[in-house]
């Protein structure tokens, strides 16, 4: 196993880098792209979540507002800007690849041994009646 330093937690090393995306949106009948980046989640968005509950308003458009930025990892919209002009379809895209780029639900393979040695039975079908 790797290990970490403070100073690695100090200079955001552990946060990940910014990954530049394609996000593929449908508008009307035609399939729109276009190139964006990701800032992987931190703090900030957990804040972003955190403000949104506290004032009663979803958390998403926080969260897309604080991955959203450029190569330098400026941040390009404000949860108004998400609110107001983002439709349902460029909400669900975007989440979708920010989803993708933090690898959320994506579990590490485990494997698992039994020790014991006795094995299930297997399930008995039993005939149908003519």
């Amino acid at each position: 196993m790797k290990k970490i330093t403070l100073d690695d937690i100090k200079t955001g090393k552990v946060l990940g880098s910014i990954e530049k995306v394609t996000i593929n949106v449908p508008i009307g009948d035609e399939e729109y792209e276009f190139d964006t980046h990701i800032k992987p989640f931190s703090y900030n968005t957990a804040v972003a979540q955190l403000k949104a509950y506290s004032e009663d308003k979803e958390s998403l458009a926080g969260v897309i507002a604080s991955c959203l930025c450029d190569e330098k990892g400026v941040l390009l919209f404000t949860e108004d800007d998400v609110r107001d002009k983002f439709s349902q379809a460029l909400v669900d895209a975007t989440w979708e690849k920010i989803y993708e780029v933090n690898s959320l639900g994506k579990s590490k393979k485990l494997t698992q041994k039994t020790k014991s040695s006795v094995k299930s039975p297997s399930p008995q079908v039993e005939p149908s009646p003519k």
